[in-house]
């Protein structure tokens, strides 16, 4: 018999990184069940990954998610999230009798939210960070290990037709909290007194908040509508893989002084994308130090627009060269996060073991 693994993800978003880690567990021989929301079953993130086995059991709510992982029996429990009063309770809950392995998103969770106490200091209970430098930033406070989630597919991913334009994408939800966008703005004004017209940025997110309904104003009162394309929020990973694989390049659109904390301890879908889909992102160099991909990417410091010709300028072979570079770079950060998994899951056998050596005295 397999063992059996429960990866549990109760919110609307994050699929990425448990269909990575459905993966892995796949490769290190358990059976994966998958609880999750109904809102993810059907935007289905693991819709170009057929033969990748997985039991999936989704509910309507957040609460029925939780309460449907409780109830199953299962060798080790993986929150994809781990974050949220009533997550972190149902772990608690788990932890009595079943090894947890825990997913840190937001390392400020673990810095200014005492309650997080109680699972950094059980030995049943593994935390993972999503990139390197967060398990650092809180390496006073928790030790540990860490992973990459990159976007897994397992067939070819179609494609939008070649329009002969190069094609940037700032992935993601719209959120002028997450990302820069007047950046953006300030860029393709730039570009456009250049007399560049070789290039569209598609934003994703496209939605009736007050925040984007601005940004759409501010474009199109610049007269830089026919450089930017929309994709609606909420779109399904169908459409979404479609257009991530369609695009030469991935903006993040975040630097130290406008969101501090993805340079610290909180990781970034859009680097995850970059590698996942082998794009060439264009990022703030401190970001591409920090996931170890400066090499291959092409870097700003606050000249956005330069770094967008720079990728405009770039001949079509070393463009090629770049991508066949970040797709390696998805097989080593792949093959490190198994390790990392199985030296988590070995730590909570050991654990396990001395708890019931312990006991029986």
């Amino acid at each position: 018999m397999k063992p059996r693994c429960a990866i549990v993800e109760c919110y609307n978003r994050h699929d990425e990184v448990y269909l990575t880690t459905a993966s892995l567990m796949q490769r290190l021989g358990y059976e994966v069940h998958v609880f999750n929301t109904m809102r993810n079953r059907v935007k289905n993130s693991f819709v170009h990954a057929p033969a990748l086995a997985r039991h999936v059991h989704s509910r309507w709510s957040s609460a029925g998610v939780l309460r449907a992982a409780s109830a199953g029996r299962f060798d080790v429990v993986i929150f994809n999230t781990l974050e949220g009063s009533a997550v972190l309770e149902c772990a608690q809950q788990i932890i009595q009798n079943t090894p947890v392995l825990g997913f840190i998103h937001n390392a400020s969770f673990l810095a200014n939210k005492p309650e997080y106490s109680s699972v950094i200091n059980d030995d049943r209970c593994r935390l993972l960070a999503l990139a390197p430098y967060i398990a650092c930033y809180v390496a006073g406070i928790a030790d540990l290990n860490y992973m990459y989630p990159v976007f897994f597919y397992e067939r070819s991913v179609p494609r939008i037709a070649s329009n002969g334009k190069r094609r940037f994408c700032v992935q993601g939800y719209f959120d002028p909290k997450r990302r820069q966008y007047s950046q953006l703005v300030a860029a393709l004004e730039q570009l456009r007194s250049e007399g560049r017209n070789d290039f569209e940025v598609y934003v994703m997110g496209r939605w009736f908040s007050k925040e984007f309904k601005a940004f759409n104003a501010e474009v199109e009162r610049k007269g830089l509508a026919h450089y930017v394309r929309y994709t609606w929020k909420g779109i399904g990973y169908r459409s979404y893989f479609r257009l991530l694989n369609s695009v030469d390049f991935i903006m993040p659109l975040v630097s130290p002084q406008s969101h501090p904390e993805y340079f610290r301890g909180k990781s970034t879908s859009s680097v995850a994308a970059a590698i996942g889909f082998g794009k060439v992102p264009v990022l703030h160099e401190r970001l591409a130090e920090l996931y170890g991909i400066e090499r291959f990417s092409l870097t700003y410091t606050d000249d956005l627009a330069g770094a967008m010709r720079s990728a405009l300028d770039l001949p079509a072979n070393e463009l090629a060269t770049l991508q066949t570079h970040m797709l390696q770079i998805k097989a080593d950060y792949s093959e490190f996060s198994l390790h990392q998994m199985e030296q988590s899951i070995a730590q909570l056998d050991a654990a396990s073991t001395r708890i019931v050596a312990a006991a029986a005295l």
